[in-house]
């Protein structure tokens, strides 16, 4: 059994928007009866129990965002996928074309029944309209943080952000990334999920310049193996809300 964290709620223009952070870079999303999980991961959460999926949206293709254990769990054959490039070469079976970090599996042999769901594939500025929600792909990469190969962890156009638009109301999934020119399109976000993780997102001091750089009006660390709450609420301005496992941190 999971010891889920609090289920946050946001009215929008258009009906109250419930988020829960589920553990790593895992969420979930209700609004007007529709299911959303962004980067379901398996290995730090408990799929088998969550409701199921009308619309999962992956961001890239590392094992712990693209993960087919814990796809199975929860999505049916009318769940519809926002994917990123990259999750769409696995989907092609063409792994030739990424990092060989990303997860090589296919999830339509993995999963047949997905075979049956819609899937869309965006490249960073795409959009679309899904069940009401605007959809629109950011860019998310590395400009800092290197493998010894010396290729980034992410990859300038392989993964995705997604800025979610409900009537108005702006929910930027920031995705694995750094501080990198396009985020300042997504300035004044309603809510933010933003990574925080070395060496492969934001340290802690990069966390809050961040943060206080886009401005959100609710922010979320999400992707973090170790957290100091405190440290953060100290340097994150005080307008700006900050949850951390649901719970709001007072100054």
């Amino acid at each position: 059994m999971n010891n889920r964290n609090k289920q946050n709620s946001f009215e929008t223009p258009v009906g109250t928007v419930k988020v829960e952070h589920l553990a790593h870079f895992s969420l979930y999303l209700e609004w007007n009866g529709i299911r959303i999980y962004v980067d379901p991961y398996g290995d730090l959460f408990d799929f088998s129990d969550m409701p199921k999926a009308d619309l999962i949206l992956l961001t890239h293709a590392h094992t712990d965002h693209y993960d087919c254990k814990a796809i199975a769990c929860i999505a049916v054959p009318q769940t519809e996928f926002i994917v990123s490039k990259a999750v769409g070469w696995c989907l092609d079976g063409d792994f030739s074309k990424a990092d060989p970090s990303m997860n090589q599996v296919n999830m339509y042999d993995e999963i047949p029944f997905t075979k049956e769901c819609h899937v869309t594939v965006l490249e960073n500025g795409d959009y679309v309209m899904v069940k009401g929600i605007g959809i629109t792909a950011t860019a998310a990469y590395n400009i800092e943080n290197f493998r010894e190969n010396g290729k980034p962890f992410h990859i300038k156009g392989e993964g995705n952000g997604y800025l979610l638009d409900l009537g108005g109301f702006r929910i930027y999934v920031a995705g694995d990334t750094e501080l990198i020119p396009e985020m300042e399109a997504f300035k004044g976000a309603d809510i933010l999920f933003l990574p925080k993780n070395m060496p492969f997102t934001f340290s802690d001091e990069k966390f809050i310049e961040a943060a206080n750089y886009l401005s959100p009006k609710n922010l979320f660390p999400v992707h973090y193996f170790e957290m100091d709450s405190r440290k953060l609420r100290d340097g994150i301005a005080g307008e700006i809300n900050l949850y951390v496992d649901g719970a709001l941190v007072r100054k």
